[in-house]
C-alpha cells in the first residue's frame, strides 16, 4: 500500500496552460492584466478549464479568446498544484506544437516570447515558476546502478560514456560506498565527457560534495532531506528528491526541490492522485514509458541504467 495520503477532499480550480515555442526556441508569455489576482505578474498563457472540458480543449478555447491564435494539437508536459491563500490551484501544463494566427494581447494584456534565461528573470506567479527550473531537461533521468556494478573507476567511466552514446543527458552518479579519492577522480572525468556531451549530471549523496565536485545539482535520498531545513544549493543547480511517505513530499515542497521522484506503487490510478498533491514537477520512478506518466501528470521518468556485462 501506498505510503503517500490520499488525494486532498478541498475544492480545487482546474488551469490548462500552455508552453508555446517560435522557431527560435522563446516562449509565448502573458503579463496578468491589473484588476486581476496576481496583476502585473507573467505567466503561461491558458486559464480554467470549464465544467466537462478537456485541457486540450481549454487550451484552444482560453489562447483564441486570449491570443487570438487557434490551436491544432497539444501534449500534456507535465502538471503541479499551488495553495495559494483561499484558493488552490491544480496546473495542467501542455505543449503547443501546432498551432496557426498571430499572437496578440485580445483582452488588452502585455505578451512576448522570452527565452527560458530571460523567464526566469521575470517575476511571475509561484505556480508557474518550478515549471522554469526543468524545461531545459530530457525528461528521462538515468538513474546510476552504482560503482559495485564495475570492476573498476576506468570500467564505470567506459560504461558512462555508453549512455552519453546512447543519448541520454540527464544523468546520475551515486556516491555511495565509493571510496572519496576514486569518487574525486571518476566524477571529474564524468562530468567533461557529459559537458562535452551537453549533458547535466548530478551526484546522488551530500550537497556540499556535489557542489565540490562540481555536480549540475544533486540527488537527495530521504535521510539527507530530513536533515535539511533550506534549499541545500543554489537555483544554479538542481535538486531532485526521491519520496515515499507524505512528510518527505511535504518536506521537498518546503525546501525549494526541483524534481521529486515518485514510484508508481500501486497503478497508474494511484500515481497520478499523488501527482496531484505535488507543489513540483514530478518524475515517474522505475519507468520507461514517457507517454503514459506524462498522461498521468508526470513531467517524466526516471530509471536506472542497466551496466552492460
Amino acid at each position: 500500500m501506498s505510503s503517500l495520503p490520499e488525494p486532498m477532499a478541498r475544492a480545487e480550480v482546474l488551469v490548462a496552460a500552455a508552453v508555446i515555442r517560435d522557431e527560435r526556441g522563446r516562449m509565448l508569455l502573458a503579463r496578468r492584466p491589473e484588476g486581476k489576482h496576481l496583476a502585473g505578474l507573467w505567466e503561461f498563457p491558458g486559464g480554467k478549464c470549464e465544467p466537462g472540458e478537456s485541457p486540450h480543449q481549454a487550451l484552444v478555447r482560453e489562447l483564441h479568446e486570449e491570443l487570438g491564435i487557434e490551436v491544432d494539437h497539444s501534449e500534456p508536459l507535465l502538471s503541479l498544484t499551488h495553495h495559494y491563500p483561499g484558493k488552490t490551484v491544480r496546473l495542467l501544463i501542455r505543449t503547443v506544437d501546432a498551432w496557426h494566427g498571430e499572437a496578440h494581447g485580445r483582452e488588452g494584456q502585455a505578451v512576448d516570447w522570452y527565452s527560458l534565461t530571460d523567464a526566469r528573470r521575470l517575476p511571475m506567479p509561484a505556480a508557474d515558476r518550478p515549471m522554469l527550473q526543468v524545461l531545459d531537461l530530457q525528461p528521462c533521468f538515468l538513474r546510476d546502478p552504482g560503482f559495485d556494478a564495475f570492476d573498476s573507476g576506468e570500467a564505470f567511466l567506459g560504461d558512462w560514456q555508453a549512455r552519453l552514446d546512447a543519448g541520454q543527458r540527464f544523468l546520475e552518479l551515486n556516491a555511495d560506498r565509493v571510496d572519496p579519492a576514486l569518487l574525486e577522480s571518476v566524477a571529474g572525468r564524468c562530468g567533461e565527457l557529459a559537458r562535452r556531451a551537453g549533458a547535466r549530471w548530478l551526484l546522488n549523496g551530500e550537497p556540499a560534495l556535489a557542489e565540490r565536485l562540481g555536480a549540475d545539482g544533486v540527488c537527495l535520498s530521504s535521510g539527507v532531506l530530513n536533515s535539511l531545513e533550506a534549499r541545500p544549493l543554489p537555483h544554479d543547480r538542481l535538486v531532485v528528491v526521491a519520496v515515499r511517505t507524505a512528510a518527505e513530499l511535504e518536506q521537498a515542497g518546503e525546501i525549494d526541490a526541483d524534481l521529486i521522484c515518485l514510484p508508481v506503487e500501486a497503478g497508474w490510478g494511484d500515481f497520478e492522485a499523488r501527482v496531484a498533491q505535488s507543489p513540483l514537477p514530478v518524475l515517474a520512478s522505475e519507468c520507461e514509458d514517457l507517454e503514459t506518466a506524462r498522461s498521468h501528470g508526470a513531467f517524466g521518468v526516471a530509471r536506472v541504467w542497466k551496466a552492460e556485462p
